[in-house]
């Protein structure tokens, strides 16, 4: 990179002539340097930027005004309730109406009772521990749940194992 005219540039080495043993002068030095000389007066020649860079006229320069046209006027339209708005029904398109489903089977007895063990036996678990109901509660309770959670689990499973078909894809076919 170039410099341009009439600006030196300090070496960033040492001459060889300056052994390394010789103390430099400490940061504080340098900074107690500069604030003692900050208030001087610099010469006009002591510049340490181009002349092409100075400013003649110091004074501010008039800016331009900018030019502040009305806003155009738009018509407010009121709010429409995204809810009230209903699609417009195509008489040419069919629809896929899925037809309702079969009602859910109903719970056989064991499962019911299971159930309904598994409910008494937390609230006695809970009932025992905050000191309603004697030690044993807490007891018949753990019992009640542990005994609820086999037969529901053990309930899962298929209800007759004759009734499998031997096709692993269940009679799915693409």
């Amino acid at each position: 990179m170039t410099e341009p005219e009439g600006v030196e540039r300090p070496e960033q080495s040492q001459p060889e002539s300056q052994p390394q043993s010789e103390p430099s002068r400490s940061d504080d030095e340098l900074f107690a340097e500069l604030v003692a000389g900050f208030d001087e007066p610099v010469a006009e020649g002591d510049r340490s930027w181009p002349e092409a860079e100075d400013v003649a006229d110091l004074a501010p320069q008039a800016r331009p005004r900018p030019v502040i046209r009305a806003l155009p006027v738009v018509r407010a339209v009121p709010p429409v309730d995204p809810r009230a708005w209903t699609p417009e029904e195509d008489p040419d398109d069919e629809h896929f109406t899925p037809p309702e489903p079969p009602p859910l089977p109903q719970a056989q007895a064991a499962t019911k009772l299971s159930l309904l063990a598994l409910v008494v036996g937390i609230a006695l678990i809970v009932l025992g521990e905050i000191g309603e109901l004697p030690g044993m509660a807490t007891f018949l309770g753990v019992c009640a749940v542990a005994g609820a959670v086999a037969t529901l689990v053990f309930r899962m499973r298929d209800p007759d194992p004759e009734d499998q078909d031997d096709d692993p894809n269940h009679g799915a076919v693409v």
